[in-house]
């Protein structure tokens, strides 16, 4: 299947304006935190179903090659995020007054380029030099997850997905490992890829898109409750809930379902296209331009005032929106055309015709 899902695309706008919307939201209200980090982690759930989506969608039923889908994935993710850790480094260790979680330091530097998750004594999380990489460390994780799964059939390669991460999810807590990597990786977070894998298996056979009405009803009807749920509790202001993450991962698969079942009736909306496109860039620039805005408009303006707060968050929410297009257009899209020109499978040129 190689047709370009419009109204995924759209999902992809959502979930990056959700996390440029947390942020916008935790920079000027730092005291409200709790639903506001919620907001930005359902965006991050949705990438994460959308990419088991995407995923299993592109590689078909049958087998592939697991070279050319990691060169593939190398290409998409890798010069960005690079780029991106890089001048974060660069920043820390030439104007760290700029960052208040962020302290350069070259063994960091080196793990977070090599997608191996470490505890980050700044941060107080497991998060790469560049914060916002941690979804990257498992993004990656799943390619190479989903790659050594090339030699079997879809279905399969679904089934033992989710058993694989199953089995992460009920090791990580029943034993709670202390080591980050173990942590890390015997988190929930990656089932998520494993719902939108299902929902890839589905639409590959066909049976989305004759999903019957009462179905989709009660499809959006999960989503709501899990929707609601997800924001409901509240567990000491723990952000990470397991529960919370059942309801926002239901929201997030159903959307990705009702947005498949609905393809061929929604309209095509150039910017809303573009923002899809953009999303990538989107997620990996903004905090910057939320940092730069929200500064330079709290020099104009009173922090206290609630309303002067979210003027300039609803500022943010449009300037980081613009500044990852313009990335994109200028920096993604000539990074892309460079790196598939020189890592990309090579076409065989056609013999002349004797």
């Amino acid at each position: 299947m190689r047709q370009k899902f419009i109204s995924v695309q759209y999902l992809r706008g959502f979930a990056a304006m959700f996390v440029l919307a947390s942020h916008a939201l935790l920079y000027p209200l730092v005291g409200h935190n709790l639903g506001f980090s919620r907001l930005g982690w359902m965006g991050v759930i949705l990438f994460f179903v959308i990419s088991g989506f995407i995923m299993v969608a592109v590689t078909g039923e049958g087998r592939f090659s697991p070279r050319d889908f990691l060169r593939r994935r190398f290409i998409r993710i890798v010069p960005m995020y690079w780029g991106a850790t890089l001048i974060a480094a660069a920043l820390a260790l030439f104007a760290p007054s700029l960052f208040k979680t962020t302290v350069y330091d070259t063994g960091q530097l080196v793990l977070s380029l090599l997608f191996i998750p470490f505890h980050n004594p700044v941060s107080g999380g497991i998060h790469p030099l560049y914060k916002l990489g941690w979804t990257l460390n498992y993004e990656v994780f799943f390619y190479v997850c989903f790659a050594l799964l090339a030699f079997l059939g879809a279905q399969a390669r679904v089934i033992w997905l989710t058993v694989a991460f199953s089995v992460l999810t009920a090791i990580g807590a029943m034993l709670k490992p202390e080591p980050a990597i173990a942590e890390f990786y015997t988190s929930f977070m990656p089932l998520a890829f494993c719902a939108g894998a299902w929902i890839g298996l589905a639409t590959l056979r066909g049976r989305i898109s004759t999903l019957p009405r009462p179905m989709v009803y009660a499809v959006g009807l999960i989503g709501l409750i899990g929707l609601v749920e997800g924001f409901a509790i509240d567990r000491g202001g723990l952000l990470e809930d397991g529960l919370a993450f059942i309801g926002l991962a239901a929201f997030a698969s159903a959307l990705v379902l009702l947005a498949v079942r609905f393809e061929h009736a929604l309209p095509r909306i150039g910017l809303l296209e573009l923002i899809g496109d953009a999303s990538y860039s989107i997620y990996l620039v903004h905090i910057y331009e939320v940092a730069i805005l929200a500064g330079l408009a709290f020099k104009l303006l009173d922090p206290a005032d609630l309303w002067a707060d979210y003027f300039i968050a609803a500022v943010s929410l449009v300037g980081g929106t613009l500044a990852g297009i313009v990335v994109y257009r200028w920096v993604e899209m000539p990074l892309l055309a460079f790196f598939n020109g020189v890592f990309g499978r090579k076409r065989p040129v056609p013999l002349a015709a004797e």
